[in-house]
């Protein structure tokens, strides 16, 4: 079954508590979106000391930062943190260092592609990875809309690594959905989709599941 893995991308403690908190009685995970305004325009809340005390589930950090080094190590203590996912795009020449260095923390490591950057990049790497991640968006903000050739980015991928833990984040929404699927994803990551209408979150996610339950039994 795919997974869902919520994207939390926010501005502040309060608004954190009250997402994670919405979720975490319908999911084992959630993705914490780390921005630093450098790497992406935007900054984003990120507290590991908060995230170690209120965060009752597991979480993968998503880090969108110049310098993933530099902002592991004040993650090396929260015992939620089980995967760190990292741009390719943040240090091209010493990419396999930074994977190797998060991979000594413990944790699985995944590695990040922009819509740009090609996938052959994965292929010096991939005995370096636990998980691959595309971005189906320029990433940084929620709400944007899909970038249509990630589907191919993906299927491309599935076929080269067959075994490999393929995530999406991005415009992970009811419409988009049975593509992505479709194109042979082990996770996505929404984030408005779960956490930006209406409708409580957990309802959101029981949504998606039934959606991407349907899809996969027609498959």
């Amino acid at each position: 079954m795919i997974q869902i893995i919520p994207s939390i991308l926010v501005p502040d403690e309060a608004t954190f508590i009250a997402w994670s908190q919405a979720v975490e009685e319908v999911l084992p995970m959630i993705q914490l979106d780390i921005a630093d305004g450098k790497f992406v325009p935007n900054d984003t809340w990120a507290d590991p000391d908060v995230v170690s005390e209120r965060l009752h589930i597991d979480c993968e950090l998503h880090l969108m930062v110049a310098d993933p080094l530099e902002e592991i190590r004040i993650w090396e203590e929260v015992p939620q943190v089980k995967r760190v996912l990292v741009h390719y795009e943040s240090d091209p020449d010493n990419i396999k260092d930074i994977l190797s260095q998060v991979q000594s923390y413990g944790w699985e490591v995944g590695l990040v592609l922009n819509p740009e950057t090609p996938i052959d990049v994965v292929d010096d790497l991939i005995e370096d990875i636990d998980a691959l991640m595309f971005m189906g968006v320029v990433p940084g903000k929620q709400g944007q809309r899909f970038i249509p050739e990630t589907i191919d980015r993906i299927k491309e991928a599935r076929e080269k690594f067959p075994r490999l833990f393929i995530e999406l984040d991005g415009a992970v929404n009811e419409d988009t959905i049975e593509d992505i699927v479709n194109a042979g994803v082990s996770a996505v990551c929404p984030g408005s989709a779960i956490f930006g209408n209406e409708r409580k979150p957990a309802e959101n996610v029981k949504r998606m599941r039934e959606l991407i339950h349907r899809l996969t039994e027609q498959k």
